[in-house]
């Protein structure tokens, strides 16, 4: 890591979006993690550091919810977009997200969700955003969400995401999960992931309570963002070789293809590799999700699909079971990319989605 080469200072809630959430936030753990890492300008602070202006720059009337998240709320926090169904190959089962939380120890400013993570508790208008309706969900929200899943037999999957779950009290954790455990053990949830990027930019603050509480769900899939290897310090691979010993998790990385950052054969190789290197599975890298604040860090696809072709075939294939994949606007699930060069494929006519929608290559 590059000598300490800038302090920085969070300005909290003075440089939020315009028109959305994003406060700056840097507990100490990852205050220090920036100034030893190149400061403001690093591969670390530029995702946290806020650029208000750069940011607001490109807002075009209306705050982006790309995903469609809001209008298919159907339960306080709870989004049920990939509803189960029937089709030519029989019955599939249906998964649904769970916000519990819209904070999180610090906010990452590309984030899909900017329109509404981080948004004080007292702001009202069009600010206070719409997912979770307050910063955490109260024990009330929290039953009526469980019980919509416990009335849909035909949900199968849940999974915790951002505001980060990982930053509710040990107690609240216990609460959701022990009653998420339950629904599995009883044979109606399969899968419960949580996605979290607490392990990474403040292991610290993770307590015993936040371990035990894990460890009351089977197989637990811990979808942790790491965007750089210099994220992987020895308090984080603490934190992360914690989850697999005592919570049996399953440590899975989910990356963001940033400009400027990780948008390099070197870079990702070095992830991956220390990644794999550590036990943990490389999963997802996502394109950058069309949010008017992040659209500075976007990665063109053809320069993407050009770098995912000369950095696959360097991996290892424990390392590359990593997948390059867009998070289709409209809502309509992930699509995976080819490796580059490996096919030879068209890519100027875009691709399409599971539902068989087709969608130009921006």
């Amino acid at each position: 890591m590059p000598p300490d080469t800038e302090r920085v200072r969070a300005r909290g809630t003075a440089v939020m979006l315009e028109h959305g959430g994003l406060p700056e936030v840097f507990p100490p753990y990852l205050q220090r993690l920036i100034e030893n890492t190149g400061g403001a300008s690093g591969p670390i602070g530029r995702q946290f550091v806020a650029q208000p202006e750069r940011e607001n720059s490109s807002f075009e009337g209306e705050i982006s919810d790309p995903l469609m998240e809001d209008e298919h709320e159907v339960a306080p926090g709870l989004v049920y977009k990939y509803e189960a169904g029937e089709d030519k190959y029989g019955f599939h089962y249906g998964r649904v997200l769970f916000t519990i939380t819209r904070n999180c120890a610090a906010y990452c400013r590309y984030c899909t969700r900017g329109r509404e993570v981080g948004i004080p508790a007292n702001l009202e208008g069009p600010l206070a955003g719409a997912l979770s309706h307050t910063p955490h969900l109260s024990r009330e929200q929290v039953d009526e969400s469980l019980d919509f899943v416990r009335r849909h037999p035909e949900i199968n999957e849940i999974i915790l995401s951002g505001g980060d779950p990982m930053t509710v009290k040990p107690e609240v954790l216990q609460y959701v999960l022990g009653n998420l455990g339950r629904m599995q053990h009883e044979g109606q949830l399969s899968i419960v992931r949580i996605g979290t990027r607490v392990p990474i930019h403040n292991p610290v603050a993770l307590k015993d309570g936040h371990y035990e509480a894990i460890s009351l769900l089977k197989n637990p899939r811990m979808m942790v963002h790491i965007n750089h290897v210099w994220e992987l310090t020895p308090d984080s691979l603490s934190s992360l070789q914690r989850l697999r010993s005592q919570c049996n998790g399953i440590v899975m990385s989910q990356s963001v293809l940033l400009r400027g950052i990780n948008d390099s054969v070197e870079v990702l190789y070095d992830l991956f590799t220390k990644l794999a290197d550590e036990g943990f599975v490389p999963y997802y890298v996502f394109q950058n999700d069309p949010v008017y604040w992040g659209r500075h860090f976007t990665v063109p696809p053809e320069e993407a699909i050009q770098l995912w072709g000369k950095l696959r075939p360097r991996l290892s294939g424990v390392a590359a079971t990593a997948r390059l994949v867009i998070d289709v606007p409209g809502g309509y699930g992930k699509v995976p990319l080819p490796e580059g060069d490996a096919w030879n494929i068209d890519y100027l006519q875009g691709y399409r989605d599971y539902r068989g929608g087709a969608f130009p290559l921006e």
